[in-house]
């Protein structure tokens, strides 16, 4: 399933799609636990959700008007703010160039999940033999678990991925810093030029001699 799945990223252009489709699992998702606060008014499992997943895009008056919005209301205003940045970053620089970020982070995302859900494995292979003590079988509680693990992988990997790409911001470098780093260039080529006697001052300006 991860193997077919990064691959069909790799080959397909359409990794716009993947992402909404995506968000579109998760804010069900969200819609689930929702309900779920109807019942429980003291849980602060939505709001902590939601939270994760928007990171710092809204103030908390803010927030606290999206997550009172009904279902409809608040699956807009969720995919407003992902549009949002989705659309400034294609404006600074190109659909193109705006698809190949899309992949590569849904790449290393992939990546970096994977390898702790391998390590994630091997630390249950390692225990599971114990709950033999507990008269059960530890292939049966092993495949049982690993299937919960794999769930939470795939939860994992989406609700990353899409954070990720709600929240990152694209920083133009300050002119005034690559023209203090040209100076810097210029000045370490005219010292690199210049021979220094043993005992004249050290052109580092700790104002020592030259050794």
């Amino acid at each position: 399933v991860i193997f077919s799945q990064r691959n069909d990223a790799i080959n397909s252009d359409q990794i716009f799609s993947y992402s909404e489709n995506f968000l579109n699992e998760i804010i069900d998702g969200l819609i689930k636990v929702k309900i779920k606060k109807i019942a429980n008014p003291k849980s602060n499992e939505f709001d902590n959700k939601v939270k994760s997943l928007i990171g710092k895009n809204l103030e908390e008056k803010e927030f606290l008007d999206l997550v009172s919005q009904k279902d409809n209301e608040f699956k807009k205003r969720i995919f407003k703010l992902f549009n949002i940045n989705r659309n400034e970053r294609t404006k600074k620089l190109g659909e193109n160039q705006s698809r190949e970020i899309e992949k590569k982070i849904f790449l290393q995302s992939i990546d970096h999940n994977w390898k702790s859900h391998i390590q994630y494995l091997e630390q249950l292979r390692q225990v599971v033999g114990l709950r033999s003590y507990g008269q059960r079988d530890p292939l049966i509680e092993y495949k049982k678990e690993a299937f919960n693990l794999f769930e939470d992988l795939l939860n994992r990997l989406k609700n990353q991925f899409i954070g990720l790409l709600i929240n990152i911001k694209l920083v133009n470098e300050p002119e005034e810093n690559n023209n203090f780093s040209q100076k810097q260039k210029d000045k370490f080529k005219e010292l690199s030029s210049k021979k220094i006697g043993r005992n004249e001052p050290c052109p580092c300006g700790s104002g020592k001699k030259y050794k």
